[in-house]
């Protein structure tokens, strides 16, 4: 049983032990990120700073109560799930409601 479990090891261990996982900096080929991208691309060299657009900051306000009716509502859909029959199904029900408006509140 050993030999099997430190032969395993052995062949886990010998791609890192042999470089073979390990990046070259001369011969970068291949895809890349930035060859996947699909659309247009806008140089920031030829942008001058008139072109540009500043959108001023979102402000959020009541996130962590529609956070909280989230929250709240997973919990009353376990706790619905637990006590089970035609109660547990209503609470399952009201569960869902909450979390989904704490969901539609938090998108908006």
């Amino acid at each position: 049983m050993r030999f099997p479990a430190i032969s395993f090891c052995a062949l886990a261990l010998l791609p890192v032990v042999s470089g073979a996982q390990q990046l070259s900096r001369a011969s970068q080929s291949g895809p890349t990120l930035q060859a996947a991208s699909v659309g247009f691309r806008v140089n920031e060299a030829k942008v001058d700073g008139s072109t540009k657009v500043t959108a001023a900051p979102i402000v959020r306000r009541h996130q962590g109560q529609d956070v909280a009716l989230m929250a709240v509502g997973v919990g009353a859909m376990i706790a619905g799930a637990l006590i089970g029959d035609t109660a547990g199904t209503i609470i399952i029900i009201g569960g869902a409601g909450m979390a989904l408006f704490g969901l539609y509140h938090y998108l908006e």
